[in-house]
C-alpha cells in the first residue's frame, strides 16, 4: 500500500520522514506501506529521513526492513547523506543494518572519501574505526591519505598511516 502525491510521486511515508513524524511512520508501516518504494528522484523514505535528520524515523524504517543501500537519482545512499550531514549516530545505525561502508557514489567517493572531501575529521575517524578501507580511491585516483594531506589534517593523516 502506498499513498502517493504529486509532483514527485512521494508517498505519505516519504512526507512523514521529511516532517519527522515517527508515530505516522509506524502507523503507515503497520498499514503495509512499502518501506523501499522510491519517488521520482529514486529516494526512499529512509533517504528522506536521513536527509532531514529524522533519526527516530530512520531507525523505525531500518527495523522494518528498509534497504540502506538503495541509491537515489544522484547516486547517493542513505549512508552518504548521513556522512554529509555529520551524523555519526545515524551512520552507526545504518552500518548496523548492513549499509555498505564501501559504497561509491558517482565521483567514486566512498563514505570515508566523502568525509575527507568535506574535511570532516571526526566522521573520517569514526568510519575508519568502523572498518572503512583507507585504500579506496576516487575518480581522480586520490586515496584517503591524499585527501587528508590536501586538507592539511595532521591528525587524520596520522590515523590513516
Amino acid at each position: 500500500m502506498s499513498f502517493t502525491a504529486a509532483p514527485l510521486n512521494r508517498t505519505a511515508l516519504h512526507y512523514a520522514c521529511v516532517y519527522d513524524q515517527p508515530k505516522v511512520v509506524t502507523l503507515l508501516i503497520k498499514m503495509n506501506s512499502d518501506v523501499n518504494i522510491c519517488d521520482d528522484d529514486k529516494s526512499t523514505a529512509l533517504i528522506k529521513a536521513v536527509q532531514f535528520q529524522a533519526e527516530e524515523c530512520a531507525m523505525i524504517l531500518l527495523q522494518s526492513g528498509a534497504d540502506p543501500n538503495v541509491m537515489d537519482a544522484s547516486g547517493n545512499t542513505a549512508l552518504h547523506y548521513a556522512v554529509y550531514s555529520k551524523n555519526t549516530c545515524t551512520t552507526a545505525n545504518l552500518l548496523r543494518h548492513k549499509a555498505m561502508i564501501e559504497a561509491k557514489i558517482k565521483d567514486s567517493l566512498t563514505p570515508l572519501l566523502l568525509a575527507l572531501k568535506e574535511n570532516n575529521q571526526q566522521m573520517a575517524k569514526f568510519l575508519v574505526d568502523m572498518g572503512a578501507s583507507v585504500h579506496a580511491t576516487d575518480h581522480h585516483g586520490r586515496t584517503s591519505l591524499m585527501l587528508a594531506a590536501g586538507h592539511k589534517c595532521k591528525g587524520t593523516v596520522r590515523l590513516l598511516l
